[in-house]
């Protein structure tokens, strides 16, 4: 019985957002042709070297009076911090664990807050260096993702983010759209009905 609870908690928790994600970035990657969509697992690994590449180069042009160009980097957040964590599994596996953290700490900031006056009685320059560590600690804790997640077996938790990554990708590969417009109708419908 505790597998069966372990391995529902590592879907929950790791094999759907990874799936979500993985659809979410591979669609934009095979709709602008940076990865084709006969690839194979080997291929999409290089291909997705060459994306890297492709996005450094294209984020170290100067975009200061381009605002189209702001304007995409902007809108790539997402990809870019997916590239700065890696690339692939991992770094996606480690930018959903930065997220699920970083989340974490604004609620805890926001509802167990001692106040200025706490914060600051060491003075500015230690709150800095507290921020900055809390920041690294954060960065260090997403890049060894596996021992973040605490859901009894970490070989099972692997193995369904790693199921969650390659069923992200294959609607994406297959030009799978997800009908969030009709969910929403659908989801409107139930309500008013509720109301009746």
């Amino acid at each position: 019985m505790l597998i069966l609870l372990n391995l529902l908690e590592s879907i929950i928790k790791l094999g759907l957002p990874m799936a979500g994600l993985s659809w979410f970035l591979f669609a934009r990657m095979y709709n602008s042709g940076d990865v084709h969509r006969d690839a194979d697992r080997k291929a999409i690994k290089s291909q997705l070297q060459s994306v890297r590449t492709k996005f450094k180069a294209d984020k170290n042009v100067k975009v200061k009076d381009d605002t189209n160009a702001k304007a995409k980097l902007k809108s790539d957040i997402v990809f870019d911090k997916w590239m700065w964590f890696g690339r692939g599994f991992y770094g996606l596996a480690a930018l959903w664990t930065f997220v699920i953290i970083e989340i974490t700490d604004v609620f805890n900031f926001i509802f167990n807050n001692p106040g200025w006056a706490v914060l600051l009685a060491d003075g500015v320059v230690s709150l800095v260096f507290d921020v900055l560590a809390n920041q690294i600690s954060n960065i260090v804790s997403a890049f060894v993702w596996f021992s973040f997640w605490d859901v009894g077996s970490i070989w099972l938790l692997v193995l369904i983010a790693y199921a969650g990554y390659w069923v992200g990708i294959e609607p994406a590969r297959r030009e799978t759209e997800f009908p969030v417009a009709s969910w929403k109708e659908k989801l409107r419908e139930f309500l008013q009905s509720l109301k009746s």
